[in-house]
């Protein structure tokens, strides 16, 4: 396959016969290139799988720069698909992907969808500052004191 149009159409024909592993794992050993394209594809999918199935490509990525697109999809009515954004959010596991979460989280009036995005907000928040400490306990232990003392429940008190 020449284009990452032609890749990308190549295996959304594969995902549509039902063979959804082949499809994933083509798209993905595809790179980042393919993206513009997955999201146009999005953009005029007429069923939920594929809208879904292009997500979960994207999200795989765990670029920011896909942040977008999936605070886009976060949007969305569809539980399937918000959840799937959501997922995609949190394997981001950034800042960026924080505030894209929390941007979306003042918009939202569904109870059920702002206990998820709450949820989500929470736990890439705890990932980040696990990886935080376990970096600064690779480099001589003095980086997890810093980062926690820069978090609210801070066990050691800024001066």
């Amino acid at each position: 396959m020449s284009s990452p149009e032609s890749t990308v159409d190549h295996y959304l024909g594969e995902f549509r016969a039902g063979r959804w592993a082949e499809a994933f794992h083509g798209l993905i050993e595809s790179g980042p290139a393919v993206i513009a394209d997955l999201i146009a594809a999005y953009e005029g999918a007429t069923d939920h799988d594929c809208e879904v199935f292009v997500i979960e490509v994207i999200s795989e990525f765990r670029l920011d720069s896909s942040l977008g697109f999936l605070r886009h999809a976060l949007r969305r009515d569809d539980p399937r698909i918000w959840k799937a954004a959501l997922n995609g959010m949190v394997m981001v596991e950034s800042r960026e992907a924080v505030d894209a979460m929390d941007h979306v989280l003042s918009s939202i009036r569904d109870s059920e969808k702002k206990e998820w995005i709450e949820e989500a907000i929470t736990d890439t928040n705890a990932a980040m500052m696990e990886k935080a400490e376990q970096v600064g306990v690779e480099a001589g232990g003095e980086f997890p004191r810093l980062v926690r003392s820069m978090s609210s429940e801070s066990p050691y008190p800024c001066d």
